[in-house]
């Protein structure tokens, strides 16, 4: 839901998700039309009609400067404007809340409200906050540093509810590496030796499943989750009887609560199928760690699966039963191997009552501790017989393991049904788009596909933005993206190679230097890599084309963070920051991916025709081309943009923040300013209102 309200000073621009809600603030004062943008103008704008005096009983009022008396024949000195003040009032129960921590002043011009709870209907109140006056005759009293001024602007919203609408989104938190979480259960945090990426250092965790107080370990579970679990396991609890069927595809599947809601279903009656990952290789017999050999002397073979496919093997095995008939559907009529694929990556439930199916669960969720607990992620409900049709449609065509590929160039016919590959059946259920798709429409893409024009389509929807880009991207941004990500509207003289050769590159191209386009990494790139990549692009030619993070982070048009706690976590670094500061912990639950997991990007997400594209796959050409994935695009759906904005928007505002203070501590900056201090001048205005800044566009996106 969207609000706005305002009056002679201020205006709010009021986003609500479901447990997010963002406020774009706005000085009225400030004359956007007039061409003078400078911090200078718009303070003196600003300020020309504000001052303070107190009433009878002392409190700080606002006053216009002509309706205050002189005081020695001369008029009252202007205070300085420090940031905002913000109250929150939950409507149904009354409660009311400061949302300035201590009583400091908001100094941005957007805030994220990240404690709303889905369904709710809130006010928020909004004034001016300045430095006390220093001389008061009630200096004997104890007074406030900073004083909230002039009369409150509010503006209501009600926040999403995902159980009653035809898209139910859950967000978990993934940002478990918070001072939150820290000061929750940090008494539970262990230190570690970790040997991740060759170079041995110390680390803590603060693991949710080895807390030993069951109360305490819930909490923690139930912090993290954020609904997100929850969500899914209600999803499996709605097959109630032999009349529903669940039909699944699954990754990674080792999560005991989620591999027990599907047993659960098994004993109600409920017909369960799962597909899922099973992949291997055949590798040398060892026996007492000597190679077994046949009677001829050749080395025997077998087959030894991946770590995936092993680890949810045992999951499955764990599970008992207290009837024999449903132990034995469990391990002879539920599961379905899916070989042929190069990674079976989906992981969507559909429900379906009387053969008939009536909703889908997707998002990048798998099945584990760490993607409910560890790292971001989305499940996504979609409520639509006909959408849950299309998934029903493929996930039949997909338990038949046929090959994953077609053989290209081989001129060879498919005689049966089931012998043709996914990439062939996929481009029948969904052929490749041709511009942008209809308004208010849902549509669904599955991979593997014949080509890559499904990639480079997602390209051409992110040069079509208008206004803003937020895109997350877990394992590294494609040559496709990247293209559209190196040009700011003017493309520099060092790439014009590059457009010449490309023409579809061009048409990309937007001269829009207001656009904004935020782009969430799971870690910082490295140049070692990079170089790597660069070099072997040259090896075949197509050195000029290729660019990645280190050429679009220079540009203007693109807001970037990754995944970081604060520096100062380890035991090697000493004396950096305060103890709170670096007391920042992951779960360990996550091997690979410690922060961002979700796939999704949304495409001018604050106007009324925002695109959202959302599943499984990683915008990568192995989950276009080679994957087993699924991905929705949602078109003009803008309660479904809030809540996908909104969240985007929380976690995207955490790690900026780490990684511009951990940029600042590597360089030797000890000042912890930019966490706790107050700037108490208009210094800090000065971003939001210099053209050439970040900061700038983002005030006017928002506003």
């Amino acid at each position: 839901m969207r609000s706005r309200n305002e009056n002679n000073d201020i205006s709010v621009h009021a986003i609500a998700g479901t447990r997010v809600v963002i406020l774009g603030l706005i000085l009225k004062q400030k004359d956007d039309e007039s061409g003078d943008s400078s911090p200078s103008a718009t303070l003196s704008a600003m300020l020309s009609g504000l001052t303070v005096a107190e009433d009878a009983n002392g409190a700080d009022i606002a006053a216009s400067e002509s309706s205050l008396p002189e005081k020695n024949g001369q008029s009252p000195s202007h205070d300085v404007f420090v940031g905002f003040a913000i109250d929150r009032r939950d409507i149904s129960s009354g409660k009311s809340t400061s949302l300035n921590f201590d009583g400091r002043p908001i100094q941005k011009f957007h805030y994220g409200d990240y404690t709303v709870e889905p369904g709710h209907q809130y006010e928020y109140s909004v004034r001016r906050m300045i430095k006390a006056p220093s001389r008061s005759r009630y200096s004997f009293f104890s007074r406030p540093k900073y004083v909230a001024v002039g009369s409150p602007l509010v503006v209501t919203v009600t926040t999403e509810d995902p159980s009653t609408s035809k898209h139910g989104v859950y967000f978990n938190r993934g940002a478990a590496g918070s001072q939150a979480y820290a000061e929750k259960f940090g008494e539970f945090r262990k230190w570690h030796r970790v040997n991740k990426y060759g170079t041995p250092h110390w680390t803590s965790t603060i693991n949710p499943l080895t807390i030993p107080d069951p109360a305490k370990k819930k909490e923690a579970c139930t912090w993290l989750s954020r609904g997100l679990e929850e969500a899914l396991l209600e999803f499996i609890s709605q097959a109630k009887d032999s009349s529903w069927q669940l039909r699944v595809t699954a990754y990674e599947f080792t999560h005991k609560e989620v591999i027990h809601a599907f047993a659960a279903a098994v004993e109600r009656g409920v017909d369960v199928k799962i597909i899922h990952h099973v992949k291997g290789s055949h590798r040398p017999k060892t026996r007492y760690n000597d190679v077994v050999k046949d009677k001829d002397g050749e080395v025997v073979k077998e087959w030894v699966p991946d770590k995936t496919t092993s680890d949810t093997q045992r999951a499955i095995d764990a599970v008992g039963f207290q009837s024999l008939d449903h132990a034995r559907i469990w391990h002879h009529d539920t599961f379905i191997e899916r070989h042929t694929s190069s990674i079976m990556h989906n992981k969507f439930i559909i429900l379906l009552r009387d053969g008939k199916p009536v909703q889908v669960w997707t998002g990048s969720t798998n099945f584990t501790e760490s993607a409910f607990y560890g790292q971001s992620n989305v499940g996504h409900i979609v409520r639509d017989e006909g959408i849950a049709q299309q998934y029903l449609t493929y996930w039949n065509k997909l338990a038949l393991d046929p090959p994953g590929r077609s053989k290209r160039h081989s001129g060879s016919s498919h005689d049966e049904e089931d012998a043709v590959p996914m990439d062939e059946i996929n481009e029948q259920l969904q052929p490749d788009p041709a511009g942008a798709q209809p308004h208010d429409s849902i549509t669904v893409f599955f991979s593997p596909r014949k080509t890559s024009d499904l990639l480079d389509w997602y390209a051409d929807r992110m040069g079509d933005a208008t206004d803003s880009v937020h895109f997350t991207a877990a394992f590294g941004v494609s040559q496709p993206l990247a293209h559209v990500l190196n040009h700011d509207g003017k493309p520099s003289p060092s790439h014009e190679v590059g457009v010449r050769r490309s023409p579809r590159i061009a048409r990309r191209i937007k001269t829009d230097d207001k656009l904004l386009r935020y782009i969430l990494l799971d870690s910082q790139p490295s140049e070692h890599s990079s170089e790597k990549s660069r070099a072997s692009a040259e090896k075949k030619g197509k050195g000029n084309d290729y660019c990645d993070y280190f050429d679009f982070k220079k540009l203007n048009s693109n807001r970037i963070a990754y995944g970081a706690v604060l520096s100062g976590r380890n035991e090697e670094v000493k004396d950096v920051a305060p103890s709170s500061e670096h007391s920042e912990s992951l779960t360990g639950l996550s091997t690979f991916v410690d922060f961002v997991h979700t796939k999704f990007m949304m495409i001018d997400a604050l106007t009324v025709n925002p695109t959202i594209i959302t599943g499984s796959a990683n915008f990568s050409i192995a989950s276009t081309e080679q994957n087993d994935e699924n991905m929705l695009v949602i078109e003009g759906d803008t309660a479904v943009a809030d809540v996908y904005f909104t969240e985007f928007m929380r976690l995207f505002d955490h790690f900026y923040s780490r990684d511009k203070r951990n940029e600042s501590l590597g360089k030797g900056s000890k000042s912890p300013r930019a966490w706790i201090d107050v700037v108490e001048d208009d210094s800090w205005m000065k971003p939001f209102f210099d053209p050439s800044h970040q900061l700038f566009r983002e005030r006017v996106l928002l506003s």
